[in-house]
């Protein structure tokens, strides 16, 4: 069948007909699928499933966690957009895939996870991806962060809870560990909508520490106010960890800081410290105090006291001895872990695949997070200092036309030159 379409311009009309050579929008993978052979991706996600196949015509597992990559990087935000590639046979062919499972699959295999199998999967995939991290001599920063997801429908652990965007709305509230030079996930729970920032929180800090020994250096903790528990402060003092942590303006706090003799480091900028033991510590620690001046900086954003109107405060705990102004600059770096998490929801689309059961949904959390790193690791084996995001690779590497043939009886996939 053929037809014709008159260009906008009223120029020539252009000749349509189909083509029954295999076409794909995203030849550009071709170039991830390189890497991930190279670092032994599918070797490594067929040792660690743990799924025992029942048929001899079951697919294996690790050919459905496969696609469910390709699709996150080729835009997918939803189990049901997977299908973008279901008939994408040049896309199939590169991932070893004797054919691409349904989006029922999929989801299906998600809900057979458990907390068991989520420990088993992830605990050697996450040691097998921080093994490849750079060595640096200083030292990595470990930054603590949580999210809020929001959920629409139902699904374990979608409830109610803290949510500033749309209050009411059930969501859930996952907790990250990253490490700031790497741009590294290192470590991810998710949790109920309903569970506090802190709620969790050593037990989660003592995981990822068990990761990270033996091949990873951490230099600094870092966590906002949300985390401003004595307990986690004792735990970190118990690691040997110097911390920087946003602390909470306390009634007791507030009394202390409107004392305080501040002094300019920067337009607008004011610092000061002070020695601050809260109801219920066992001992005092240092409180570094900034304040910024609403005249000179008015958007500023902060904690407005009313013994002190005209500025916005922060505060920071920390065992660091370093001068005021410099632990206050080195916390500040802490919110570059919001950059992480924003690209994981928008270009990963880590809040959009849901299971009806909570271990489906970790488990496609952490998936993503993997990938995540993966993604990192990728550029920086390009030689890439300056680390592109998702949404930019798929535009400038991964959407390239291309077209499936053979060679004599080699396959040979052709991206088209079009493209620079």
């Amino acid at each position: 069948m053929q037809a014709q379409v008159t260009p906008l311009d009223g120029s020539k009309a252009i000749g349509i007909t189909f083509t029954d050579k295999p076409v794909t929008a995203f030849g550009g993978l071709a170039l991830f699928v390189a890497f991930a052979e190279r670092i032994g991706l599918a070797a490594k996600l067929a040792e660690v499933l743990p799924f025992v196949l029942t048929s001899p015509n079951a697919t294996p597992p690790h050919h459905i966690v496969l696609p469910f990559l390709a699709g996150v990087l080729a835009g997918a935000r939803r189990f049901a957009q997977l299908a973008v590639l279901q008939a994408d046979v040049p896309v199939r062919q590169p991932f070893g895939l004797r054919r691409f499972p349904s989006t029922v699959t999929v989801a299906r295999f998600f809900r057979r996870f458990t907390p068991k199998a989520i420990t088993a999967t992830f605990e050697p995939l996450w040691t097998w991806c921080l093994d490849r991290l750079p060595v640096r001599t200083a030292g990595y920063t470990l930054d603590l962060d949580s999210s809020v997801f929001e959920r629409y429908g139902t699904q374990e652990g979608a409830l109610k809870g803290y949510n500033p965007k749309k209050r009411g709305r059930p969501s859930s509230h996952p907790l990250f560990a990253v490490l700031a030079e790497a741009r590294c996930i290192a470590h991810v729970w998710l949790r109920s909508g309903n569970t506090a920032s802190a709620r969790g929180a050593i037990a989660f800090l003592a995981e990822v520490l068990a990761l990270l020994a033996g091949r990873v250096q951490v230099a600094l903790v870092r966590a906002d106010s949300g985390f401003f528990d004595e307990a986690i402060l004792v735990a970190l003092e118990a690691a040997a960890l110097p911390y920087a942590l946003a602390a909470r303006f306390t009634s007791l706090l507030q009394a202390g800081v409107t004392g305080l003799t501040f002094r300019p480091f920067a337009p607008g900028f004011e610092v000061a410290e002070l020695a601050f033991q809260a109801r219920r510590w066992t001992r005092a620690r240092r409180i570094v105090v900034v304040r910024e001046e609403l005249a000179t900086r008015p958007a500023a954003r902060g904690r407005a006291l009313l013994q002190v109107p005209g500025y916005r405060f922060h505060a920071v705990v920390t065992t660091l001895t370093l001068p005021p102004k410099t632990v206050w600059r080195t916390y500040n770096g802490r919110a570059d872990s919001e950059n992480r998490i924003k690209e994981l929801k928008h270009a990963f689309g880590a809040d959009g695949f849901c299971s009806r059961r909570f271990s489906g949904t970790e488990a496609a959390l952490r998936f993503i997070c993997l990938l995540y790193n993966l993604v990192g690791e990728f550029q920086r084996s390009l030689g890439q200092t300056t680390l592109r995001t998702l949404a930019t690779l798929r535009t400038t590497l991964f959407a390239c036309g291309a077209i499936l043939g053979a060679d004599g009886r080699q396959p040979m996939l052709r991206p088209s030159r079009a493209k620079p």
